[in-house]
């Protein structure tokens, strides 16, 4: 076992105590003070090496498959530690490239207390384009979190701090942590070491991202919980989460309405995550308008050729005047030919699709007509 202090003591005056590096020096702050973080099992310090600013990972304790996991970044038996002032040994370390930015955690808090939804729908784009890679491999993180993801200042975002990471020559393994536990399945063991590992942070994190950009007044509301939003332990009673479903159901956000319905499963594995992630609407119709039909349940739209939109939605009609009429929960929408939501009306129990360009509307009993630009009209 190593201590903070004892990384310190070499660090600060590191001359002949390290085996390969050769002269490094450790940054400080403007009031004179080392540059580092301290989690539970390592401090990553900020150092100059050779002309550049690096990290510096040092544990506490020591740690399996670091070679497998960093490559050629890791340095074994490196930094010499005093144990006693004439006696020592020596560490292991991992040398890594510095990453300018700020953690998804602090571009999150700063962008939702200034209600930059602009701001917030980057992140979400951000995001769930780097989750998508991450469920879609056969490796995963295994401790993905806000805190463990930097936001570069060209919006682009990297996973730090790979110790607990899958790889599948780990297979048979037990897991080295469980993880955050405010952003980790509640079912989740040290058993559970797959692929599989990252899908359920990924689409919590997904989730509070785009509730966020929705509405980013939640943020204060909930900044109490542990995690981002929700506390897993408590889905489906927590709060956040149940407000979160309604604000993308009413939204017509059917993909985010999916994703976070997945928070739901039993299981770590989230079947059909990595299709609501990576697959986006169509930018062009192609002509041909797409056809109903249902799978597992849902309703969806394809030609002959494709599925142009997944099925994602609860009841459907098919296309009439460009538009169809779909359920998301219980808030019906009109869609157009590519998925994207054109008009919501919440609270009606039942609506029917277009015709001369108009639509019949139940609410609460009573009839209405809306017209394709969402104004109503009494009937």
């Amino acid at each position: 076992m190593y201590t903070l202090r004892q990384y310190l003591l070499t660090l600060s005056d590191p001359h002949g105590l390290t085996r390969t590096l050769g002269e490094i020096e450790l940054c400080r702050d403007a009031q004179g003070n080392p540059e580092f973080s301290a989690g539970n099992s390592a401090a990553v310090f900020r150092i100059r090496h050779e002309g550049r600013i690096r990290t510096l990972r040092c544990y506490m304790h020591p740690m399996r498959h670091l070679r497998e996991i960093y490559g050629g970044n890791y340095l074994p038996e490196e930094l010499f530690l005093y144990t006693s002032p004439d006696s020592g040994q020596w560490a292991d370390v991992v040398l890594g490239d510095w990453i300018e930015g700020t953690t998804l955690q602090e571009a999150v808090a700063s962008a939702a207390i200034a209600h930059d939804t602009e701001r917030l729908t980057a992140l979400c784009a951000a995001f769930d384009r780097m989750a998508c890679r991450l469920v879609a491999d056969d490796r995963a993180h295994g401790d993905l979190k806000p805190e463990n993801i930097v936001v570069a200042p060209d919006g682009g975002l990297h996973p730090i701090d790979l110790d607990a990471m899958y790889l599948p020559a780990f297979a048979g393994e037990c897991s080295p942590e469980l993880g955050t536990a405010a952003f980790q399945h509640p079912a989740r063991t040290v058993s559970d070491f797959d692929a599989a590992l990252d899908d359920y942070p990924a689409a919590l994190i997904s989730t509070a991202l785009h509730a966020l950009a929705l509405c980013p007044g939640l943020y204060e509301r909930y900044r109490e919980t542990d995690g981002l939003l929700f506390t897993p332990g408590r889905i489906p009673d927590d709060p956040a989460y149940r407000e979160t479903l309604l604000l993308f159901e009413h939204a017509g956000a059917a993909a985010q309405y999916r994703i976070a319905r997945l928070l739901l499963s039993p299981g770590l594995r989230l079947f059909g995550l990595r299709e609501l992630l990576c697959e986006h609407p169509s930018a062009e119709a192609n002509g041909t308008v797409p056809e109903l039909f249902v799978e597992n349940g849902l309703w969806g739209y394809r030609t002959a050729e494709k599925i142009v939109i997944r099925p994602l939605y609860d009841s459907g009609f098919e296309f009439t005047e460009g538009l169809a009429a779909v359920r998301l929960g219980q808030t019906w929408h009109f869609i157009d030919t590519v998925g994207r939501t054109v008009l919501s009306f919440p609270g009606c129990e039942a609506v029917k699709p277009f015709r001369n360009g108009r639509a019949l509307l139940i609410r609460a009993g009573h009839r209405s007509e809306a017209d394709t630009t969402g104004r109503e009209f009494a009937v």
